[in-house]
């Protein structure tokens, strides 16, 4: 396809012919077979527009648009209208043929740069051949319109057809004529091509639902800054063999399923009628089949139901009703359950393909093995963990329907619409980069999208045409408040043993989540919920687990213990040699895991009993550590503390002692008495060694060995959690952040957890009890829409790269849940 702005050199040659006085419409020149035509009203205008939008202007090196940005026609102070035509030429190409009005004294033959020009007889009419900057036109003149193409056989084929004219289609004459003259642009498709158009422009997938969509589609497009709205028509003679013919004498009701569609999915279509008897009727002849032979085994159902659809989930799609008589439904729907999830029951389906049976091309190749019902919602889905995440995200309110970026996009549209598609810009974005040639999939995948959530297709049909309306616009979040989401859960086969944490993914630079089962399966699973392996170890892990980089070359292992191994686990599940390492000697306590300087010399410590040893990456006891054990067996893991440029390896010991050493093991600080000590770690609060006693003091080691105490009024069961400058307590109830205390509710509560990610503090507990999960700031204010459901101490991350913060927390007894901050 080349640049149309050389075909001012050619307006210049076939002035010198005689220009005849015939008036016709420019779409008589078409070529017959154009799937795709772009009416210029105004071409200044259209390019202007063009040029101050937002999204292209953001993308203005993106393939796709710079393709068009070189045909512009072009010269704008006096040419306006214009036709851009595409034909397919070829298994998987189209060729253009741009058709313009002609006026020569437009054109001033020494504004011109120089050209290579060439003259081709064709039955007995010339074509020329124009080469500038190595790319190629063809061009003729027929009564005072010009035709100019990318393709000598247009040409051609242009010529014949002006001694043994076409008609043209009466759809397409149909909508030419209605489109719009006001805006500067409008677009006209084939709407039985669509399907053909999608799979030229994307040849890495074949869209069937699309094979004949509708009639020719006329849409005049709205430039604006922000904002691209297309409002046109589709019409055909042969409606009811079309997908938007299904809907033919049907009245379109409203479409809710907005109000159930979490907000992190790829989007939904909804279907909507108000009667079946008639939607049957249609669905027979678009699946040219007899009335008498679609099954009739969801009448009841779908005869008490007013909108269709399917909501596009990340792993799998969901089928849903909104029903007008719920109850009807129910006594249609046999009652086989299968479990409860957060108070509600998922049964079994036994008859999972009737619904594509029946609505095909509505509803195709979809298993119903599962549903469950809520409200006026019945849904239904192949899987039990996807019906679990919208059951998550009803209950969260994590909805499509409350976010300001949808309310704003649909605001001037109608609320009843017979079909209506909404896709997530992200979505179709990954979808383009998937399937374009893969010359342009990192453009792509690069598109910049900012501010740009959602899509949206709204058609209403009405007697023997469709009403069309698109949006693509900008929507600005300032000052909106943080939204948390479910992204994703999965469900393990057994009870989860150890809660989830997150460990880094060196390949794609996020993270996964790491779990153990009952029956002590370790398993890795992916941001999105995938389990990548689960693997067989000999005990419960004690502890959290920890990574390591044994090779120093970016790939991090896991690194954890049970009461009788060390393991060290690669990024696929596999031991690392020389792991496992075995110990006949009981281990007693989690390992503790020490890099000094950041330089990845890893020591390992473990405990066994009073004995600590000491381990290099290699499993290798380190023979310059010198001590050997402590009086009495240790109460939690050793520790180390940096203050300054001093280390600290604290060991508190079942006796009260406390021992402090250096990185050689010799006695850092020598305490001088015994400590009645409480369960918490050690902190480097205020550069003192901190923690609390067992009767709710907080205690601080002096350099001399001496101990300072202050009473915080504190519970024996208090726990805590601290940086250099933050305390955080909590006592019963009560939640101290940075001295502001906070009264919970009643309940049975994690111990406290601290994140430093992005230069922010967060503090996170959780009450069991509830199921609750709280998140605040440092200054101890909760964050928006906390508290959501979790059971467990969370683990907080950047789990897939993007500007949000993710965590994961166990759901249900064999459910990991995997939640987004906004």
């Amino acid at each position: 396809m080349k640049k149309i702005v050389t075909v001012l050199l050619l307006i210049i040659i076939i002035s010198c012919d005689d220009i005849s006085q015939q008036s016709n419409s420019l779409i008589d020149y078409i070529p017959r077979d154009s799937q795709i035509i772009i009416k210029i009203n105004d071409l200044e205008g259209a390019t202007s527009k063009l040029r101050d939008n937002d999204f292209i202007k953001k993308n203005k090196s993106l393939e796709f648009f710079k393709y068009f940005k070189d045909l512009s026609v072009l010269d704008k102070k006096n040419q306006t209208e214009g036709l851009l035509c595409f034909s397919p030429l070829g298994k998987n190409d189209f060729e253009y043929t741009y058709i313009s009005k002609f006026n020569p004294s437009l054109i001033h033959k020494d504004s011109l740069p120089s050209k290579k020009v060439e003259t081709i007889s064709y039955s007995s009419r010339t074509i020329y051949k124009i080469t500038s900057n190595d790319q190629i036109f063809f061009a003729t003149k027929k009564d005072s319109v010009l035709i100019a193409s990318s393709s000598q056989l247009l040409i051609e084929n242009a010529i014949r057809m002006q001694t043994a004219p076409l008609p043209i289609d009466k759809d397409l004459q149909k909508v030419y004529d209605v489109s719009g003259t006001e805006n500067t642009l409008s677009l006209l498709l084939n709407g039985k091509k669509l399907q053909n158009i999608h799979n030229t422009l994307l040849p890495n997938t074949d869209l069937k639902p699309l094979h004949n969509f509708s009639g020719w589609i006329s849409a005049d497009a709205t430039i604006e800054q922000s904002a691209i709205y297309l409002d046109g028509i589709a019409i055909e003679k042969d409606s009811l063999s079309s997908t938007i013919g299904i809907f033919d004498n049907t009245l379109p009701q409203e479409n809710k399923i907005s109000k159930v569609t979490p907000v992190t999915a790829k989007g939904f279509i909804s279907y909507t009628y108000n009667d079946y008897d008639v939607l049957k009727k249609n669905l027979s002849k678009a699946q040219d089949r007899d009335l008498e032979d679609i099954p009739t085994d969801l009448n009841d159902i779908l005869s008490n139901v007013s909108e269709i659809g399917m909501i596009f989930l990340e792993k799998e799609n969901i089928l849903v009703l909104n029903a007008i008589d719920i109850e009807t439904i129910k006594e249609n729907l046999e009652e086989n359950k299968a479990e409860s999830y957060r108070n509600i029951s998922i049964y079994k389906y036994d008859n999972p393909s009737s619904f594509s049976n029946i609505l095909n091309p509505l509803i195709k190749n979809f298993d119903a093995k599962y549903y469950f019902i809520k409200d006026e919602f019945i849904f239904f889905g192949s899987t039990m963990d996807s019906l679990r995440d919208v059951i998550a995200n009803i209950l969260n309110q994590t909805l499509l329907f409350n976010q300001e970026y949808y309310k704003t996009t649909i605001k001037d549209l109608s609320s009843e619409s017979s079909i209506l598609i909404t896709g997530s810009v992200k979505n179709i974005k990954q979808y383009i980069a998937k399937n374009v040639e893969a010359d342009h999939t990192e453009q792509w995948k690069n598109l910049k999208d900012d501010e740009y959530q959602i899509g949206v297709l709204q058609i209403i049909k009405e007697n023997d045409f469709a009403h069309i309306h698109c949006i693509l616009q900008k929507n600005r979040a300032e000052g909106s408040a943080t939204s948390v989401i479910q992204t994703a859960s999965t469900t393990l086969e057994d009870k989860i043993l150890k809660k989830p944490i997150l460990v880094k993914n060196h390949r794609t630079k996020g993270m996964d989540i790491a779990i153990q089962d009952v029956k002590n399966n370790l398993y890795l699973i992916s941001d999105v919920g995938s389990i990548y392996w689960k693997k067989q170890i000999d005990g419960e892990i004690l502890g959290d687990i920890q990574q390591i980089d044994i090779y120093k070359n970016g790939r991090y292992q896991l690194l954890f213990n049970t009461s009788s191994t060390l393991y060290l686990v690669d990024r696929d599940g596999k031991d690392v040699k020389p792991y496992p390492k075995k110990f006949e000697k009981l281990i007693t306590q989690p390992l503790a895991l020490f890099d000094y300087d950041k330089n990845k010399r890893y020591r390992i410590l473990i405990t066994q009993g009073n004995t600590v040893t000491m381990y290099n990456a290699e499993a290798d006891i380190v023979k310059g550590f010198r001590f050997k054990a402590t009086e009495a067996d240790l109460i939690l893991p050793p520790k180390h503390i940096r203050i300054g440029s001093k280390d600290y390896i604290l060991l508190p010991e079942k006796n009260g002692k406390l021992t402090i050493l250096d990185r050689l093991g010799r006695t850092r600080i020598n305490v001088k008495e015994k400590i009645n000590f409480s369960k918490n770690e050690w902190y480097p609060y205020l550069e003192k060694l901190t923690s609390t006693t067992k009767t709710g003091e907080l205690i601080q080691i002096q350099n001399d060995g001496s101990f300072v105490k202050q009473n915080l009024n504190l519970q024996e069961e208090n726990l805590i959690v601290a940086t250099n400058k933050t305390l955080v307590t909590l006592s019963e109830n009560k939640l101290t952040i940075k001295g502001k205390t906070l009264e919970l509710d009643f309940g049975v509560y994690t111990e406290p957890k601290l994140y430093f990610i992005n230069n922010k503090i967060y503090i996170t507990i959780t009450d069991i009890q509830a199921k609750k999960v709280y998140l605040y700031d440092s200054n101890g204010e909760l964050f928006p829409n906390f508290p959501v459901y979790g059971n467990s101490v969370l683990s907080m991350g950047n789990i897939d790269k993007d500007s949000n913060i993710e965590f994961v927390v166990q759901g249900e007894e064999n459910s990991v849940l995997i939640y987004q901050i906004n």
